[in-house]
């Protein structure tokens, strides 16, 4: 790379950097540097070719010159740093354009002030410490503590020595049984009393404080060797607890049941199982439950005896739930073990009919809560209606008409709002009301119906009208697992 600087014309001044290997100068458009032809330029005047060893200049045209530094070029020549070309009236530098030589930065000897205060220093810093190696101890022990230990061990080692004497007599035949040296005896002891003296003098002056070491051998942590099967099962059994408090029975089950499999004979899962099971109405999944609970349990245990109480009270809870259907019961409604009970006398209306109706009915019926204690929270509450037609003189019969499919469910008790009122309707279409079963038989007509109300399996309240249909059959719901 070079550059040419013109020295006269419109470009005189100009700093023209060339960075291609060959350059032609002239006045021809195919040119690669173009100028003015008032310059009495050829139309390929020069040529310029950088190589290896430096940029070589060519005269192209034999009718138009090239001086170089004022002397005709005769043969392709090397160029200089600030040579002259002339082509024609146009005067030409050239300049090799060489990027700036890269300056050493000036590195300090080692011995410059900062380096040396450094090595100074570390020198000083490794003459403290061999100092401080050479007499550790009296830099880290505690003069009074060192001199309780010298005194501790003399005292020791003189009573050894005491004892050793005491023994080699023995050996030597002496009679250990008879009084000894009254002046062995007292200087004996007074060696004794003297380190045990020294001994004291010097913790009294050391001062050190009591410690106590025996004081807590009895708050270290009980070590549990419980199968860690019941471990796990009591951890399953507080998450069971926790999603049946948030009525997420279907989640209670399933960990119930993994204690069941992984500890079959746990028994506050059982207990657990049979609490979930009665709240949710499940009169047969509760005593269940507790039956297999006294199969486990010892038969003298706390667990068998309640599980016994709970089967009776649940067997005692059916008998009065089935009592609603006598007339002859005649205890206090509100005592009863019940959640739910239907207000009053429901309202049966007749409705208008058409031509292609030929009976309709409508029955409403209002539930109120019991004044008893809750026992069946998250029971499904569900009402079973039965509407019953008579021909003549014949028993009641279930309606052939048209009614609200049963049962009705209502939903979970807590869930409900009080009071609950629901419809159900008969609708005997036209034509029906007079279909008999038997030939020449009056055709049956509208007789009566039977409302039962359910929590879970347990029977709530019943009403019927007329009151001889509570003599009908009962069939209680099965369970249900929503």
């Amino acid at each position: 790379m070079y550059r040419l600087i013109p020295q006269s014309g419109p470009h005189r001044g100009k700093r023209i950097v060339v960075r291609q290997a060959v350059t032609v100068i002239g006045s021809a458009p195919d040119c690669h540097l173009i100028l003015d032809s008032g310059e009495q330029l050829a139309a390929r005047h020069a040529r310029l070719e950088e190589t290896s060893s430096g940029v070589m200049l060519e005269a192209l045209s034999p009718d138009h010159p090239v001086l170089l530094n004022g002397r005709p070029l005769e043969a392709p020549g090397p160029l200089a740093h600030d040579d002259l070309i002339e082509l024609g009236c146009l005067p030409l530098i050239y300049q090799t354009i060489v990027p700036p030589r890269r300056r050493l930065r000036h590195t300090p000897g080692l011995l410059q002030p900062t380096t040396f205060l450094a090595i100074v220093a570390l020198l000083v810093l490794q003459g403290f410490l061999l100092v401080f190696l050479h007499d550790w101890q009296e830099h880290l022990l505690d003069p009074i503590t060192e001199t309780v230990d010298i005194a501790y061990h003399a005292a020791k080692l003189k009573e050894a020595e005491i004892l050793a004497t005491q023994t080699n007599a023995a050996t030597n035949g002496k009679d250990t049984h008879a009084e000894a040296d009254p002046a062995d005896k007292a200087r004996q002891s007074g060696a004794g009393d003297q380190a045990t003296s020294e001994l004291q003098n010097i913790l009294a002056e050391a001062n050190f404080p009591a410690v106590e070491t025996n004081n807590a051998l009895d708050t270290l942590p009980q070590i549990s060797a419980a199968d860690p099967r019941i471990q796990q099962a009591q951890r399953l059994l507080a998450e069971a607890a926790a999603a049946a408090d948030f009525t997420d029975y279907t989640r209670a089950i399933q960990l119930l049941d993994q204690i069941h499999q992984l500890h079959p004979g746990f028994i506050p899962a059982h207990e657990e199982h049979a609490r979930i099971s009665e709240r949710r109405g499940d009169f047969e999944g509760a005593r269940q439950r507790w039956g297999l609970l006294v199969g486990l349990a010892a038969p003298d245990s706390a667990e068998a005896l309640n599980a016994r109480e709970q089967i009776e009270r649940l067997d005692n809870l059916r008998v009065l739930q089935t009592q609603l259907l006598h007339d002859s019961f005649t205890a206090d409604l509100d005592n009863l073990p019940r959640d739910i009970r239907i207000v009053s006398s429901p309202d049966l209306k007749r409705q208008p009919t058409d031509a292609d109706l030929a009976e309709m009915r409508t029955l409403d019926v209002t539930l109120e809560r019991s004044t008893a204690q809750r026992l069946f929270p998250d029971a499904r509450i569900q009402i079973f209606i039965t509407f019953y037609d008579r021909a003549g003189e014949a028993p009641p019969q279930p309606t052939r008409a048209i009614t609200t499919p049963s049962p009705i469910v209502l939903g979970a008790f807590s869930k409900l709002s009080f009071p609950a009122v629901f419809e159900a309707t008969y609708v005997l279409p036209a034509g029906m009301n007079h279909v008999s079963d038997h030939p020449g038989a009056p055709a049956p007509a509208f007789y009566g119906y039977t409302i039962h109300v359910f929590a879970g399996q347990i029977l709530q309240d019943a009403f019927a009208k007329p009151t001889r249909l509570l003599e009908q059959p009962i069939h209680f719901p099965e369970h249900s697992s929503d």
